[in-house]
């Protein structure tokens, strides 16, 4: 007979694997490459030997090959659909079942959500190296952390001791309705949706309302303009720390004291696949392939979590963590814009044209035809439109050889169902259409 999953987040777990979340972090670059090179290599002959679609797929000379990261491009990548495919029939290891494990569901950003499951004995990792993140971003144990997010969570025991408390903040619900949930919950430390929370701020400032008692911000989950994450800092008198992670991969880069987003390298293995098909690890432009090291009942190998990203070797002075930097997260892969002779450019080629642009708070990038874009911008509060129009369509000016741009000042940008704002949205499918014969 199966144990019932605990009601509750089993504390004594969490802070029992603390320590190893924290002592990851110091590892020397020598030491960290030791780890991933052990983990990986056990995390294989485990998926290989217990769960029945890499048992199947994988070529066992393939696998016996493994020794070290460089090695896992024999091995296929995994996407969504063959996730949802396959099920977790086919992708639990042998021992665990559905009842038997905790289910996780993706935001479902990309267009195609997954449900993944994790035992309880790997999330006393996951949910320690999660606190640690918190911690080192500078959480306090009086703490009531406010999570800008659509699902609610589980309660630990804790918080009956008043100690890190949980707000929540649901961006699936109206602004207004957010508004009165933060409020009432007067949270001191933030995490979550860059957009969600700038939202927020923006209509605090409309209302005349002053918040003091924020001292940190954690930002994740999608782009922000360098303004509207400034207007939240100043507004609240908080420091502000970026955290790159996922359902899928959990925590995959934080920032360190510099602002630096490191990998965590002990934790996932990440790999990138070039434009030219090519592979490297932890290194280049390219969209990324995840690993996570530390998993048991429904292990993800050569992941294709489907954003786009830039890293880059550790050149960071900060000392703290000694892995390669993620330079930049472009945006999803699906956030591409067509050029008018077919072309795509990554919506992260316009999102770093606005980026410094002072004045905007959120801005998205609308196609309906190919080489003609819309940029939805809302100006901050006070801001003059048709100046901060003006300075807009100056930054996109080196877009105009392949795009028609045009500039729209709104009131506000329509988040989708999980509470995100998508860098790029069509109208019409433009990716399937084939160019036009000419300029438009």
């Amino acid at each position: 007979m199966s144990r019932a999953l605990p009601t509750q987040i089993p504390v004594l777990s969490v802070l029992g694997n603390l320590p190893r979340a924290r002592a990851a972090d110091r590892l020397s670059a020598q030491r960290v490459a030791q780890v991933q090179s052990r983990l990986l290599r056990r995390l294989v002959r485990h998926a290989y030997a217990r769960v029945p679609y890499y048992r199947d797929s994988w070529d066992p000379a393939a696998v016996a090959a493994i020794t070290g990261p460089a090695d896992l491009a024999g091995l296929p990548a995994l996407d969504r659909a063959t996730v949802n495919a396959v099920g977790p029939a086919g992708l639990l290891a042998d021992g665990h079942t559905v009842a038997t494990t905790r289910a996780a569901r993706t935001s479902g950003s990309s267009g195609m959500p997954v449900t993944l499951h994790y035992s309880e004995r790997e999330l006393g990792y996951l949910r320690a190296s999660y606190l640690w993140d918190l911690l080192a971003c500078g959480l306090r144990p009086y703490d009531r952390i406010g999570y800008f997010r659509v699902s609610g969570f589980r309660r630990h025991r804790l918080e009956r001791l008043g100690l890190a408390r949980n707000v929540h903040v649901d961006t699936s619900r109206t602004l207004d309705e957010q508004v009165e949930m933060f409020l009432a919950g007067r949270p001191t430390f933030l995490r979550g949706f860059p957009n969600a929370i700038a939202s927020l701020v923006g209509e605090l400032k409309r209302c005349g309302i002053t918040h003091h008692g924020v001292r940190a911000v954690v930002f994740g989950g999608e782009s922000l303009a360098d303004a509207a994450r400034a207007e939240v800092l100043e507004y609240f008198g908080a420091t502000g720390h970026e955290v790159y992670a996922s359902v899928e991969a959990h925590t995959i880069a934080r920032s360190c004291p510099h602002g630096s987003l490191h990998l965590r390298s002990t934790d996932v293995l990440v790999e990138v696949e070039h434009d030219d098909g090519t592979v490297s690890v932890a290194d280049g432009a390219g969209e990324i392939l995840v690993t996570r090291l530390r998993s048991d009942a429904m292990p993800l190998v050569r992941y294709r979590l489907g954003d786009r990203v830039v890293i880059a070797p550790n050149d960071c002075p900060c000392g703290v963590r000694q892995t390669p930097v993620v330079r930049a997260v472009q945006g999803r892969v699906e956030d591409r814009i067509r050029t008018r002779d077919g072309r795509f450019r990554s919506g992260d080629f316009f999102a770093s044209l606005l980026r410094e642009v002072t004045g905007i708070r959120q801005f998205q990038f609308v196609q309906r035809d190919p080489g003609a874009v819309q940029v939805l911008i809302v100006p901050a509060l006070g801001e003059p439109g048709p100046e901060l129009a003006r300075r807009a369509r100056s930054a996109l000016a080196d877009a105009g050889a392949d795009f028609e741009v045009s500039v729209r000042l709104v009131d506000r940008i329509t988040p989708e169902a999980n509470g995100k704002i998508r860098l790029v949205r069509a109208i019409r499918s433009v990716t399937d259409r084939p160019p036009p014969a000419g300029p438009a």
